[in-house]
């Protein structure tokens, strides 16, 4: 992390979930100008936003039980991944990712208190809902907490599909802390880290945003997670489940020009 970049510490949270956005910033590499650009129009949010990286991050997790033992051979982008789920359970609140926004959040917190919602977020864009039934570990396809057959991911991941206006997207969301949505969802992430940590002790991430089989110049990466098995393949059908109570009221990142 850049030592320029104002870090927040756990010391530094106020009381309650309300109007706070969390933002992760992980790894050795600089923000580049473009990115800490996006990152100065989150004072739009008219939120507290506390940019959390790993000079402090374990201010966070010291009152709330260690880290998964997997967390520390995860590439930057799959550890962020992982604290969504983490702070969301433990802490509640929002985050985004560092990208360009234009509008308050302050209606949305508003929205989940008054309606007694489970969370917020955004309806997934054209396009983005992950390709859940591509991800396999050890040959094997998981379907939220099971193991899954080919025919039925099939039918389940079209059948998602289907019902993409009632999904939310991953880059920006609020949710309360410590309810049966985010305890589910913590836990699906563990289990999947729990079938990965073998793997991962064995091939470690090398670069920040690794992919499987991918030549970096030194041969495939053996890099075992899959790019959207932490992230999109949980919330794509645990969003769906719970639909009724994630409003879609939260403004929707800018997706252009941000790295």
């Amino acid at each position: 992390m850049e030592a320029e970049a104002s870090l927040s510490g756990y010391g530094d949270l106020a009381p309650g979930w309300h109007d706070r956005i969390f933002v992760f910033w992980l790894g050795p590499a600089r923000m580049s100008p473009a990115r800490r650009a996006c990152f100065e129009t989150l004072a739009a949010t008219r939120c507290r936003v506390h940019l959390v990286g790993e000079d402090t991050l374990a201010s966070f997790t010291a009152p709330h039980g260690p880290l998964h033992p997997a967390f520390q051979y995860l590439s930057p982008i799959h550890q962020s991944d992982y604290l969504r789920a983490y702070f969301m359970h433990h802490l509640g609140g929002g985050y985004t990712d560092i990208k360009r926004c234009s509008g308050s959040w302050k209606p949305a917190f508003e929205a989940v208190r008054l309606r007694n919602a489970l969370g917020a977020g955004y309806c997934e864009v054209p396009g983005g809902m992950a390709r859940f039934r591509k991800s396999k570990v050890d040959g094997q396809r998981y379907f939220l907490e099971r193991p899954i057959g080919t025919m039925e991911m099939e039918l389940r991941y079209r059948w998602t599909k289907l019902q993409h206006n009632r999904l939310m997207g991953n880059c920006a969301f609020i949710f309360r802390p410590g309810t049966e949505f985010t305890r589910r969802w913590l836990s699906i992430v563990e289990r999947r880290l729990d079938l990965l940590l073998p793997h991962l002790e064995a091939n470690p991430a090398r670069y920040p945003k690794e992919v499987p089989g991918v030549d970096y110049g030194d041969g495939p990466s053996r890099y075992p997670v899959p790019w959207s098995f932490l992230l999109g393949d949980v919330l794509a059908p645990l969003t769906l489940q719970y639909h009724t109570r994630i409003l879609q009221v939260v403004p929707a990142p800018d997706f252009q020009n941000y790295e």
